[in-house]
């Protein structure tokens, strides 16, 4: 009996309830309304665009920076369609060990060693380098760009003719496994001169005085045209003084280094790469910054090559269109840039960065450097690496779509650029460590947009 009973106790409370909630409905029409029962007429849904128009051309950026790069790049090497490049190095050098020579000290040699880091172009071609004095020092605290020059004296203290062999053995990607050296002998009057420095014990001791009396020195190609851009190695490169003494059976040497450091400062010398660049072609058209040449003028090809400034721009000229009259919050957005079938493997950049930019094509700053698009969900540079498989570098630049389309920004435009760097101080920049390039597919360049939106 309690069992029947607690069943129908069960079985009549749904139905007051009911009675309830329908009196409820009956005197009170506006309920429902007042809970939201308009957002049922709205339309509300998720879309996926890649058609956006987008315009590219190649462009060319000033303040490639070369100072303080990690190799010295010497040499030259022409490209069809990115022209002739000719690049030399301007460094300093110093002892650390003190040079202990005599009066009577005789001299053997006055060798240099340049350690192969990475080549560009044809090193069948024979190649002929100078070394040359500099007039004025080169500076650890000066900002050295890809156009810059420090003067030197004209007449050589050593040159060299040779056939380039820098690699042993390559890795896929065509950087050095193993390295090979360059070995040349330096002018002996250069070296009796260096010899002589034992009577001034401060420049004896090398450092600081040293720099002052040998400024430094210029390393530059006399070939020009067909032939390669040598990457030499700072770090284990070096200059070496040989003498002996009368009726002394030991050899006597001194050690002269292009990079030394302390414990406080990463670097001590000062050095950077100089590239002269000549173009011709319709890219020949790009003679200083801020000049433009349109994909439709290039077959369909942009460029971006690291160390001589040339850039990739993108416009979004309809971005706003994506819109409407709706509101739209971006889910995910994919910028993918394909290489062009005639990039070379081996001379391909790595990676690339985005910086903004606006109708005057070149890049824009701020207090920390350039004005480049952060990684997404953080505070870093936006970078991309090239996919060997899809052959394209992808980015995600779903948070810079979402600030463009929230603030109604017209005319937004990027630079796609070899990749980015900060210093120390986390100033950012483009560092001109090579002449690494990519060409882009320009009538493939998508960005991918996926996106919720609901009508106004």
């Amino acid at each position: 009996m309690i069992s029947i009973s607690s069943k129908n106790c069960i079985w009549k409370w749904p139905a007051i309830k009911w009675v309830g909630i329908l009196s409820l409905f009956l005197t009170s029409c506006d309920l429902p309304k007042e809970i939201g029962s308009d957002l049922f007429s709205v339309e509300v849904g998720l879309n996926y665009t890649d058609s956006l128009s987008i315009q590219s051309s190649t462009v060319l950026i000033d303040s490639i920076f070369t100072n303080q790069t990690n190799s010295f790049l010497v040499g030259s090497h022409q490209d069809p369609i990115l022209g002739t490049v000719v690049a030399s190095a301007f460094t300093q050098v110093a002892n650390v060990d003190t040079l202990k020579s005599k009066e009577n000290s005789i001299l053997d040699s006055l060798k240099m060693e340049l350690i192969y880091q990475s080549f560009v172009g044809d090193t069948t071609q024979k190649q002929t380098i100078s070394v040359y004095r500099l007039k004025d020092s080169v500076s650890r605290a000066v900002d050295y760009f890809n156009t810059s020059t420090v003067a030197y004296d004209p007449t050589p203290i050593g040159t060299h003719s040779f056939f380039p062999r820098p690699i042993k053995a390559k890795s896929a990607n065509g950087d050095s496994l193993k390295y090979d050296t360059l070995r040349f002998k330096l002018n002996a009057s250069f070296g009796k001169e260096l010899l002589e420095k034992y009577t001034d014990k401060s420049i004896a001791a090398g450092g600081a005085a040293f720099r002052q009396y040998f400024r430094g020195m210029h390393i530059k190609s006399n070939t020009t045209g067909k032939a390669a851009i040598l990457g030499f190695s700072p770090t284990y490169s070096v200059m070496t003084l040989h003498y002996h003494n009368p009726n002394d059976t030991v050899k006597y040497k001194v050690n002269y280094y292009f990079s030394l450091s302390t414990a406080l400062i990463q670097e001590i010398h000062g050095r950077f790469n100089q590239l002269q660049v000549s173009r011709s072609g319709v890219l020949g058209n790009l003679q200083k910054p801020g000049d433009r040449v349109p994909a439709s003028q290039s077959n369909m090809v942009t460029y971006v090559q690291a160390g001589t400034g040339l850039a990739t721009k993108l416009e979004f000229p309809y971005l706003l269109n994506l819109k409407g009259n709706k509101n739209v919050a971006i889910n995910k957005a994919e910028l993918v840039l394909p290489a062009a079938d005639s990039y070379e493997w081996s001379k391909i950049l790595g990676s690339l960065s985005l910086v903004e930019t606006d109708a005057s094509n070149r890049t824009l700053k701020n207090s920390y450097g350039l004005k480049y698009l952060l990684t997404e969900g953080g505070a870093g540079i936006q970078s991309a690496n090239f996919d060997p498989v899809s052959k394209t570098y992808s980015f995600n630049v779903t948070t810079a779509i979402q600030n463009i389309l929230a603030n109604n920004r017209k005319n937004f435009a990027i630079l796609v650029t070899s990749p980015l760097t900060s210093n120390s101080a986390g100033f950012s920049r483009i560092i001109g460590e090579n002449i690494r390039y990519v060409p882009l597919n320009a009538s493939k360049v998508k960005l991918k947009v996926y996106y919720t939106y609901i009508a106004k």
